[in-house]
């Protein structure tokens, strides 16, 4: 047996170790508490993560999974670039002691590994060395915890603890429940570490015996990151260090997208009564068909009609009988979409859209009226024209605060860029000219998932980066993996809507994907096909109000996917859910903020704060909290629903023993620490908590970020017994300045004592581009009653500045007839425009 020889009490930046087996194994620290291992055979191998051999996708009989076009043999790294950091090396009986200010590691001449916190010597786990099994590798970690409980993999629908299961890391192209999509090879547990392993092929880790993690992995090589923590925050803040910050959304991706190919489909004028018929400006009823197209994967669908030389089917599943209405020569009346209604098709473009998000009040923050399934953005002869008509509906968009964005299922650059066609895609010029602001990748061009997901991702963001004007950008894709937090948001796949099922194997979804480090999420609202069923419609738009992204991708199912297909009530509630929403922003985007530079996850379990080894415990699969203080348990089932879509729900857990939570929506107060059951939700409401303590920023109602109010603070207090404090962040939301630190941050504490409720803002710190310091300041302050003197630093307020009342929920009030949201008794003070940043307020109110 050889091995290196090291001198004792040596500071050293890796170790490298011959074992007796034929095997190497080299040691390394890329911070305080990450290190590196890699166990080997001959040469040391290249640093760059190992890709799957033999990748064969399987499509499970879906065409439209494919490989695309993709450079599948380029290697990304995923890894960042961190300098390496020295430790000392003591030389012992049987191996080494390597040290460090914070842990040691103890490596035996058979390649064993034990890791040990210090200064008191805590064991973590011990890495036993790996074994060769045919093509796989596998090793054993013994964990030092009497119960570790286990989290991450990436999506794993269904699924956000991965305790006693084999957590696949394997891009199944499969959205349903147990299904996998953007797996990712990041675990990390309870008992204070996580694990990357560096390579872009398929394996698994087998948690079924909690105590002794098994690692298998389709690779030669076991190339492994260590990443300790005392919480779940610091292991995830160390991943983002080891693998790049995620990105913080910009302000108009939390609003609402409309999604659809504009410049591919045809309406057929059908009767009232023929199956898919939908109702136009016009008056008349018009069927959808697509053209036959090998890009589109319909070749094979029913109902194919003829319009001239060209073959047309449903765009719409479920043909159903139709009746057509034809003209005097006996020709079927048709028209074609575009994006600006250029074709005297106005009521069928892309830009009546938006006009009908308006015309029902409606937010609506981004467009996507493209695909690439046999669409493109305009109908003329050349590349350049068609650019020309995007930019066009760009211009058009961004006049009532909507961004433009493009998907795609193949290359994003010409084949020639000397001779490009009509149809082809030329993302600097749509970017540069067109004034993209969005990309979406698509299956059928990342289908593979693995590197083919990072090297389309890698290329989307050059462009937007470089040709962007100065825009942050905003990336949607599925099939992820490590490192895509980086370049991307991520949607769940294509589902269908209309279910139950649908919502409820989603929540555990979003809760794996955000404790992976993907907290930017999102799926289709109602889901892409299905449909038709108002209530679930609604129940599934409500909670993903409180979810970062949230899609409406028409055009593909038997009912339009908007939030005012449904009309009426559904309307109404749907409006005021994404008002709510826009209300809210500040909150989500401080919560989102945190998530970026603190490792906070954005969603997180209910019992995150309590202890995640309640994770078995009652219904916890189907509630979140979002950010610190607001927990949202949905009506995920039809527990004992009326024909009107009243229900209850059961299996709330409300957590935290000591805490209090009130129902947002009428200011009920419960003890945290319970269940409850029984709890009435009228289909207009969700069940919506806030811990007592906190402190939410707010705007003012609007569709999208232009219309909000920038000299304006609005800032709701739930005092509490205890003293809270929250630092609430702000940025343009524009651009990616937040980078190099351009942004504002405003401490705000709160604290009642006896008859005294203490608030405190400190002055506003930082700057960014186009910050306007003079606002108006808006505090909202829950009382049990009136107060009898209120004091603004030392002064005392007129009443003329203050008035208390039972506060109704603005984005609530048009609800439906008889329904009137009061979110409790509040304390409103107005104080006037002022420099926030030159300006302290200290309240005291007396009551």
């Amino acid at each position: 047996m050889k091995k290196k020889t090291l001198a004792v009490n040596r500071y050293h930046s890796s170790l490298v170790l011959q074992l007796s087996n034929q095997w190497s194994v080299q040691v390394s620290f890329k911070a305080a508490n990450i290190f590196h291992v890699v166990y080997y055979q001959g040469p040391y191998p290249s640093h760059q993560p190992s890709i799957l051999k033999n990748n064969v996708v399987d499509t499970g009989g879906d065409r439209t999974i494919a490989t695309g076009n993709l450079d599948t043999k380029k290697v990304i790294p995923f890894i960042e670039n961190l300098p390496l950091q020295h430790f000392q090396v003591q030389s012992q009986k049987d191996g080494y002691l390597l040290q460090t200010k914070t842990l040691t590691l103890k490596i035996t001449t058979t390649g064993q590994i034990t890791c040990f916190t210090e200064p008191k010597h805590q064991l973590l786990f011990t890495q036993l060395p790996p074994q060769q099994q045919c093509d796989h590798l596998q090793a054993v970690i013994k964990v030092n915890d009497a119960a570790p409980h286990y989290f991450g993999g990436g999506m794993q629908n269904g699924h956000y603890d991965q305790t006693g299961r084999i957590l696949k890391i394997e891009n199944l192209n499969d959205w349903l429940e147990r299904g996998i999509t953007s797996p990712m090879p990041f675990v990390w547990s309870t008992a204070g570490f996580g694990i990357v392993n560096n390579t872009y092929s398929k394996g698994y880790y087998d948690l079924q015996q909690p105590q002794t993690m098994i690692v298998n992995f389709v690779d030669d090589k076991l190339d492994t990151y260590y990443l300790l923590g005392k919480n779940p925050q610091e292991i995830l803040q160390s991943y983002f260090q080891l693998t790049g910050l995620p990105l913080l959304l910009p302000k108009f991706a939390w609003y609402p997208a409309h999604l659809n190919a504009y410049n591919r489909d045809i309406w057929v004028e059908v009767t009232a009564n023929s199956a898919g018929a939908r109702l136009f400006e016009d008056g008349k009823y018009y069927k959808e068909y697509q053209p036959v197209n090998s890009k589109s994967f319909n070749e094979q669908r029913a109902g194919q009609i003829q319009i001239g030389q060209q073959n047309l089917v449903p765009a719409v599943r479920g043909n159903g009988e139709v009746n057509f209405i034809r003209d005097s020569q006996g020709q079927l009346n048709w028209k074609k979409e575009s994006l600006n209604g250029e074709k005297d098709n106005y009521q069928f473009s892309a830009r009546q859209i938006i006009e009908r998000y308006r015309q029902h009040q409606m937010p609506l923050g981004w467009f996507i009226p493209n695909d690439g399934y046999g669409a493109g953005y305009g109908q003329t002869q050349s590349l350049d024209q068609n650019i020309f008509n995007l930019k066009q509906f760009s211009q058009f968009a961004s006049q009532y605060g909507v961004k433009t964005g493009l998907w795609t299922q193949e290359n994003l650059h010409p084949q020639n860029p000397l001779h490009p066609t009509a149809d082809e895609r030329d993302l600097q010029k749509e970017v540069d000219q067109a004034q993209i602001a969005a990309v979406k990748t698509d299956v059928a061009w990342v289908g593979s998932g693995y590197q083919a997901g990072i090297n389309a991702l890698y290329d989307t963001i050059f462009y937007l980066r470089k040709y962007g004007h100065n825009q942050r950008p905003l990336v949607l894709t599925v099939d992820g993996w490590a490192g895509t937090q980086k370049y991307a948001a991520v949607w769940t796949g294509d589902q269908a809507g209309g279910t139950w099922e649908n919502i409820g194997y989603q929540i555990p979804t979003y809760l794996s994907s955000s404790l992976s480090g993907l907290a930017n999420v999102g799926s289709d609202i109602d889901g892409i096909y299905g449909g038709g069923h108002p209530i679930i419609q609604t129940r599934d738009l409500q909670w993903k109000s409180f979810t970062p992204l949230q899609l409406n991708m028409d055009g593909w199912g038997t009912e339009n996917k908007t939030p005012f297909t449904f009309g009426g009530r559904y309307e109404r509630i749907n409006r005021c859910y994404l008002k709510l929403k826009s209300q809210l922003l500040p909150y989500f985007y401080t919560a989102a903020y945190q998530n970026t530079f603190a490792g906070k996850p954005l969603l997180r379990p209910a019992a995150y704060t309590d202890n995640l080894h309640l994770t078995k415990t009652p219904d916890l699969n189907h509630e979140f909290l979002i950010g610190d203080n607001l927990l949202v348990a949905p009506i995920y089932q039809n527990t004992n629903m009326d024909v009107h879509g009243n229900d209850i729900r059961n299996g709330i857990y409300l957590p935290g023993e000591k805490d209090l939570w009130q129902d947002y929506f009428t200011g009920q107060t419960y003890q945290g620490g319970q269940v409850l059951n029984n709890f009435a939700a009228p289909l207009w409401k969700t069940p919506v908590f806030v811990k007592q303590g906190a402190i939410i920023p707010e705007n003012n109602l609007n569709n999208n970020p232009q219309e909000i109010n920038e000299q304006l603070r609005i800032l709701r207090f739930y005092p509490g017994k205890q003293k809270t404090q929250t630092d609430i962040y702000d940025d343009d939301g524009v651009s990616e300045d937040y980078l190099q630190g351009n942004g504002v941050h405003t401490v705000v504490s709160c604290q009642q004592k006896d008859n005294q409720i203490m608030i405190k803002i400190q002055p506003t710190i930082g700057n960014y581009q186009g910050f306007n310091p003079y606002k108006q300041t808006l505090l909202k302050v829950q009382l049990a009653q009136a107060p009898q003197q209120i004091f603004v630093n030392s002064k005392l307020l007129a009443t003329t500045n203050y008035q208390y009342a039972q506060e109704i929920l603005p984005a609530f009030v048009e609800l439906q007839p008889n329904v009137t949201v009061y979110l409790g008794n509040f304390l409103t003070i107005q104080i006037a425009r002022q420099d926030i940043t030159q300006t302290a307020l200290d309240i005291v109110i007396i009551s």
